[in-house]
């Protein structure tokens, strides 16, 4: 199946999903990202309309996920130490969440605070591993997910599912969805990622971040997209043991694909995870 084939088959699964609209500020900055010279006081400016998401970026600038050392007071000051594709990164974030967080007819705080939590580690896993950049691990590690509250309001079923094929010990997390759905939420936030100009590696990467078997096979996809779903669900585990909930399967189906992908050994992944959980408390 060629690639424009392919994303015709994806496409038809999604059954009538409404996909938020990509905002105006975030196409003015990637505009002016694909000048041959990027103008940062431009995409400063562009920013700096929204005086809420301003605030929201630079509070997000200042966290732990990257710290710099030194407070950042502006999105100048932003732009020139963290670089404008970290700042794109996090713009996309900021209005993403936004624009998701109102979708269904039930609460998300809980959803976003998962999401938080495992960017936030995917973030610290990336530094440490120095196998991605932290920026783009923890974009992948809030979003890798988006396609969730989509489904959920597109899907009065939808929560339970989820929670069926959270515990699903051989059939694959989509696989369960798709047979109770008729599509997946990887499949929804690859297109959602597409329409926000979110990079192409990481839009392929929320695509197929439950499709352990594609780590093992080698040209399928990039190791950028490898490493990061590896991260990720890594990420994930670690979080669920720190919380006491040994009942999920991801970490059981990717270990062994994972540790590859990431270049160490199952001991070397245990003493990472002792380590983690001990970061997190």
């Amino acid at each position: 199946m060629n690639a424009v084939t392919e994303e015709k088959a994806l496409l038809s699964l999604l059954q009538g999903v409404d996909f938020p609209p990509c905002p105006a500020v975030l196409l003015a900055v990637d505009a002016e990202l694909k000048k041959e010279t990027p103008d940062q006081r431009e995409i400063a400016r562009h920013i700096s309309t929204d005086v809420a998401l301003s605030g929201c970026l630079m509070q997000v600038a200042n966290s732990p996920a990257f710290s710099t050392g030194r407070p950042l007071n502006s999105i100048t000051q932003a732009l020139q130490i963290l670089g404008t594709q970290q700042v794109f990164n996090l713009l996309v974030t900021q209005l993403l969440k936004v624009a998701l967080s109102g979708a269904p007819d039930v609460s998300l705080d809980r959803f976003w605070d998962s999401s938080a939590q495992t960017a936030r580690l995917a973030a610290e896993l990336a530094r440490r591993l120095r196998c991605v950049r932290p920026d783009v691990a923890y974009t992948f590690g809030l979003f890798h997910d988006c396609g969730i509250p989509l489904l959920m309001k597109r899907f009065p079923q939808a929560r339970a599912a989820l929670a069926e094929a959270n515990v699903a010990d051989e059939q694959s997390f989509t696989e369960v969805e798709e047979r109770h759905l008729g599509t997946n939420h990887a499949v929804v936030g690859y297109f959602l990622a597409r329409r926000w100009h979110l990079p192409s590696f990481v839009a392929e990467g929320i695509l197929h971040h439950h499709d352990y078997r594609l780590l093992a096979e080698p040209g399928r996809v990039s190791e950028d997209v490898k490493r990061l779903i590896s991260i990720v669900v890594l990420a994930e585990h670690i979080i669920r043991l720190q919380a006491g909930d040994h009942g999920e399967q991801e970490w059981h189906k990717a270990a062994s694909v994972a540790c590859e992908s990431l270049g160490l050994s199952l001991a070397a992944i245990d003493d990472l995870i002792e380590d983690m959980c001990e970061w997190l408390a």
